[in-house]
């Protein structure tokens, strides 16, 4: 069921999470964790997150419902299925004990992950179009989904705006390129 748009937990909490100090800054153990929650749960987690005085952030974007009769619109996870959230390990535990988690991400990374939030977040702020989009890097493996080519397999060579798509036959060790949309590839192995 959709929710009204003021009945929506915050996106973030608080609201200058992003802007606290990285991890070399930090003595108190807070670190950055990824809550995978199960199916449609992002929402829930963050409304127990805030009960619990837990800071976490849920990258969100406003999209209109499809209907006849009104218009209505509800907000929409930019990454389905994930929470980001801050705390030492007993604030781990509370989170672990919502029911809403799956399991959780340990971040290596902290500072990164922090610039790469904060980037997200300038964006979605600015309220310009954002999609969201498949994660691909040059050299993997790829399937077009859509479009004259659907279902050819390949590996990306390039990728800024287009991509080229190679198809090898390994027994010959020759191989092949097309151009394609990049709007038209997603990465390889899905179930359809």
């Amino acid at each position: 069921m959709t929710r009204p748009l003021e009945q929506n937990p915050d996106p973030i909490f608080p609201k200058n999470i992003l802007d606290e100090p990285g991890l070399k800054e930090n003595n108190n153990g807070d670190l950055w964790r990824i809550a995978h929650t199960k199916s449609r749960r992002e929402k829930m987690l963050a409304s127990f997150l805030i009960r619990q005085g837990i800071g976490y952030y849920v990258p969100m974007l406003k999209r209109r419902q499809p209907g006849q009769k009104r218009v209505r619109y509800s907000l929409v996870p930019v990454f389905p299925g994930y929470v980001f959230f801050k705390g030492d390990a007993g604030k781990r535990y509370q989170a672990m004990c919502s029911h809403q988690i799956a399991r959780v991400i340990e971040v290596t990374d902290q500072s990164r992950l922090l610039q790469e939030l904060r980037q997200i977040k300038m964006v979605i702020d600015a309220e310009v179009n954002v999609y969201p989009h498949h994660y691909l890097e040059k050299g993997q493996e790829v399937r077009v989904a859509s479009g004259p080519f659907k279902d050819l397999q390949g590996i990306i060579e390039r990728k800024k705006g287009d991509c080229r798509l190679v198809l090898k036959v390994t027994s010959l060790f020759q191989a092949v390129a097309v151009d394609v949309s990049i709007d038209m590839v997603e990465p390889a192995g899905r179930v359809f």
